[in-house]
């Protein structure tokens, strides 16, 4: 049960923040966030750092759809159905712990992004061979890695919780892509 609700705890803003995500694209709500990429353009080596793909528009949603699911999410606790996160950090600092996953979130998949541009792999695709299953399953849990990373000086999951993310990722992550 305490794995459950951990896994909660860290999923839950990060859902909330795919459907909303899933909704902005679907709709195309704020069309001048999705004209501004992360990397502004720029080049290494003639080739874009991260690519059209990674804008602001997605950065914002991701990072302000988690804080506040998280920040939703604490309070609904509070008041109205006790639910223990075992993630005290969370639970005090829900605000911060969002803006931890969010950014973290978000991060994650620059490194990734910038070395499939770096060899020529288009945005949303794996590549081909030994490189291109190793991109899918980088693809699945580079966000993961730096919301791991971003969380680290305040949480840190247990390995038994480690292992119930990761398998989580590998089977939400793609259907999530899959849906968008």
């Amino acid at each position: 049960m305490t794995l459950l609700l951990q896994l909660l705890w860290l999923a839950l803003p990060l859902i909330a923040s795919g459907l909303v995500h899933l909704a902005v694209l679907k709709l195309d709500l704020l069309p001048a966030l999705r004209r501004l990429p992360l990397d502004g353009g720029l080049t290494f080596r003639g080739r874009r750092l991260f690519g059209d793909n990674k804008t602001w528009r997605g950065a914002v949603v991701t990072i302000g759809t988690t804080t506040l699911a998280a920040w939703a999410l604490a309070e609904l606790s509070a008041c109205c159905w006790s639910l223990p996160t075992l993630v005290p950090f969370a639970e005090a600092h829900p605000v911060a712990w969002g803006l931890l996953l969010g950014t973290g979130y978000i991060v994650g998949e620059l490194p990734n992004s910038f070395a499939k541009r770096q060899l020529g792999i288009a945005p949303g695709a794996a590549g081909q061979g030994t490189a291109g299953r190793v991109f899918w399953v980088v693809d699945q849990l580079d966000s993961l890695a730096g919301m791991l990373l971003f969380i680290a000086p305040v949480w840190r999951p247990s390995p038994a919780l480690l292992a119930a993310v990761i398998l989580l990722m590998l089977v939400a992550h793609p259907i999530g892509a899959w849906v968008m």
